[in-house]
């Protein structure tokens, strides 16, 4: 096992590891206080009526998700990164197989693009909105713009981590994880 040994992470890694969580963080915020405005007014304008609950429980849902998926990326550039949780059965405190860390990210990255390249292409909303439903406008875009940041900056981060941990296992450092 190689230590983790943080000089090897330059700065611009970092930065663009945390720049990953602070893009996707606008539009969770937006989403969750937009649902909870709609709970307290006794129901979203725009919800269609007779919403199944799983939809009540999606739009927060989705907020919790992605901004856990987008913390992941620190992962990539801190030692909780690089090792399995000690309280994890069978692998627990075993290394992090660096084709299991950079294929995640890869394939997220790669989903996350087509996800947005279909938003942008006009693939949303799925069905027509409600009558007196406006469709959301630039003040609620601006909150989702910082997102088509996040797929380039993960693609930029793996590829880094994948570079770092293949020099320390091609150097045969060993040692133990902090």
């Amino acid at each position: 096992m190689s230590t983790f040994r943080a000089e090897l992470v330059p700065t611009w890694a970092k930065v663009a590891a945390w720049a990953v969580p602070a893009s996707v963080l606008p539009s969770a915020v937006w989403r969750v206080a937009d649902w909870l405005s709609g709970l307290l007014r006794g129901g979203h304008p725009c919800a269609a009526p007779g919403d199944p609950l799983w939809e009540k429980i999606y739009v927060p849902s989705l907020s919790v998700v992605s901004l856990g998926l987008a913390l992941l990326t620190l992962g990539l550039v801190r030692p909780w990164g690089e090792v399995f949780a000690a309280w994890m059965p069978w692998i627990g405190g075993r290394r992090v197989p660096v084709a299991l860390a950079v294929g995640a990210a890869t394939t997220g990255a790669l989903l996350l693009t087509a996800f947005i390249v279909r938003g942008l292409a006009g693939g949303e909303p799925r069905h027509p909105l409600p009558p007196g439903c406006v469709p959301p406008g630039w003040e609620v875009l601006q909150l989702y713009a910082p997102m088509i940041l996040w797929p380039p900056l993960l693609l930029a981060v793996t590829w880094h981590h994948h570079r770092r941990r293949a020099q320390q296992e091609s150097s045969g450092e060993r040692g133990h994880l902090p």
